[in-house]
C-alpha cells in the first residue's frame, strides 16, 4: 500500500496536470472570443456567449479549487514533447515560468499552455532544426509587446496617432 506521501505527491501531480489542461480550457475560450469578435455579430447567437461564459466560469472554478500546483520538469517534457535538459534550459531563458518556492521544480501551467500553443506553430511552420530558434524568437517578441511602451505605441500606431519627433 503506498505512503501517503506517495499519495500526496501523486495527487499534486494529478492537480497540475489539470490545471494545465484547465489553463488551456481559458486559453481556448479567449481565442474563440477573439475570433467570434471578428465575426459579424448579428450571425452569432447569443447562446454561444452563454456557452463561452459557462465554460470560463466552470473553468476559473477549476483554478480556484486546484490551487497553485505546478508540474514536474519531466511532465512539461512530455506534454511539450522535448526532453528535460531542454525545459531546464528554457526555465533558465525565462522561457518557462517556475512556481516561486517549490523544491523539486515546478512549471507554472500557464507558462505551459503558451509554450504549447507557439510549439504547436512553430512546429508546423520551420523544419526541426530551425524550431527552436524560431520559437525563442517568438517568445522574446511577445514579452517585448508586452511591455507598456510597446502597447502603448502599437495603440497610438492603431489608432493612427503618429507622433512626430
Amino acid at each position: 500500500m503506498p505512503s501517503s506521501s506517495a499519495k500526496s505527491k501523486r495527487a499534486r501531480s494529478q492537480a497540475g496536470l489539470a490545471l494545465v489542461d484547465t489553463e488551456q480550457m481559458l486559453d481556448q475560450v479567449a481565442r474563440e472570443r477573439e475570433a467570434l469578435g471578428q465575426a459579424p455579430t448579428k450571425d452569432l447567437p447569443p447562446q454561444v456567449n452563454e456557452f463561452l461564459e459557462e465554460i470560463e466560469a466552470t473553468a476559473l472554478r477549476l483554478r480556484d479549487t486546484l490551487g497553485d500546483a505546478g508540474i514536474s520538469v519531466e511532465q512539461s517534457a512530455r506534454r511539450l514533447q522535448v526532453s528535460p535538459p531542454t525545459i531546464r534550459k528554457w526555465i533558465g531563458e525565462g522561457l518557462l515560468r517556475q512556481v516561486p518556492d517549490r523544491k523539486p521544480v515546478e512549471i507554472d501551467p500557464r507558462s505551459i499552455v503558451q509554450v504549447e500553443r507557439v510549439l504547436a506553430s512553430v512546429r508546423k511552420n520551420y523544419s526541426t532544426r530551425h524550431w527552436t530558434q524560431a520559437l525563442g524568437a517568438f517568445l522574446h517578441d511577445r514579452d517585448l509587446l508586452g511591455q507598456d511602451w510597446a502597447a502603448t505605441g502599437t495603440a497610438e500606431l492603431r489608432s493612427r496617432k503618429l507622433i512626430e519627433r
